[in-house]
C-alpha cells in the first residue's frame, strides 16, 4: 500500500516509487508478454502501445486490486475507474549522448490537484526491469505541476475547465522557475506512482538491457477527464473489449 508520507511526496513533487505486491514471476510474465508485443528492429530503439494488447499477463496488471487501492487513496476518492494503459520499451543505443524529451501529458488547476476527490489523473509506471540512471529512466522536474498549477489558476479561461489531455512540448509550456529534471531509477516490480501534468519525458538507454515498463492510469469514479477524440474512441473499443476479458469481479473498475 501506499503510506500517507508517500502521498505527501506524491503531492510536493508529483511522483513517489513505492515498492508492490507483485511477484518476481508476475514481473517475469509482463516482461517476457512485453518482448513478444515490442520486439527490436533496427532502426527504431523506443517502442510503445496504448490500449490495444490483451495478453494475459498485461490483463493480471490491469486488474489487480493494489493500483485500484492506491488510486482511490491518492484521489481521496471512494471509487475509481480505469482510464488508460500502455507498454513501453527502451532498447540499448550505444555510441550516443544521453538525451531525453520534455513535456507533459495533462495540466490542471491548483483548485484540481487539492478538490476532494482530486479531479486529475493518477499515473502508475510499473517497471518491469530495474532502471539505473542509464538504462533509459523518466526523467521529470519535481514540483512542476505545481508551478503550471498556479499559473492555470489565475487564468480564468484555464481555471474551473475540465482537465483534458493533451500533450505539450516543453518549448511552449509557460516561462516558470523549474527546477533541473532529474531521472527516475527503480527496481524491477516498483512502481512510480505520477501525475504526467509534471515536466517529464522519457531518455535513451545507454545501459546494456531493455527498460520496460506498464503503465496504467485511473481517475476517481465521479470525475471527468478529457481525451482526444481519436483516443476516446479507442478507450471506448478496448473497454469493451476488457468487459469480455476481465474477472467479473473487477469489471467495477471500467466505465460504464
Amino acid at each position: 500500500m501506499i503510506t500517507e508520507q508517500q502521498i505527501e511526496r506524491f503531492d510536493i513533487d508529483g511522483a513517489v516509487t513505492i515498492d508492490t505486491p507483485l511477484t518476481t514471476s508476475e514481473i517475469a510474465s509482463a516482461s517476457a508478454a512485453i518482448s513478444d508485443h515490442l520486439p527490436f528492429r533496427e532502426p527504431r530503439y523506443r517502442y510503445g502501445a496504448s490500449s490495444d494488447f490483451f495478453a494475459q499477463p498485461f490483463l493480471d496488471l490491469i486488474q489487480h486490486p493494489f493500483f485500484e487501492e492506491v488510486a482511490k487513496r491518492v484521489l481521496r476518492a471512494d471509487g475509481v475507474k480505469l482510464f488508460q494503459s500502455a507498454i513501453a520499451c527502451t532498447y540499448p543505443q550505444l555510441g550516443v549522448e544521453f538525451s531525453f524529451d520534455q513535456h507533459t501529458d495533462i495540466q490542471y488547476c491548483r483548485s484540481d490537484l487539492q478538490a476532494e476527490p482530486r479531479r486529475m489523473l493518477c499515473s502508475y509506471f510499473l517497471w518491469i526491469s530495474d532502471v539505473n540512471d542509464r538504462r533509459a529512466p523518466l526523467m521529470f522536474r519535481p514540483e512542476s505541476h505545481l508551478l503550471i498549477g498556479t499559473e492555470r489558476e489565475k487564468n480564468s479561461s484555464t481555471r474551473g475547465v475540465v482537465p483534458t489531455v493533451e500533450g505539450v512540448k516543453m518549448s511552449n509550456l509557460p516561462e516558470l522557475p523549474y527546477v533541473d529534471p532529474i531521472p527516475i531509477v527503480a527496481k524491477a516490480g516498483q512502481v512510480s506512482v505520477l501525475t504526467t501534468s509534471t515536466v517529464h519525458g522519457a531518455s535513451v538507454n545507454l545501459d546494456s538491457e531493455p527498460r520496460k515498463a506498464f503503465i496504467v492510469t485511473f481517475h476517481a469514479s465521479e470525475v471527468e477527464i478529457g481525451l482526444p477524440a481519436n483516443q476516446a474512441e479507442m478507450k471506448h473499443k478496448y473497454d469493451r473489449e476488457l468487459k469480455r476479458r476481465l474477472r467479473p469481479e473487477r469489471l467495477h473498475i471500467l466505465a460504464a
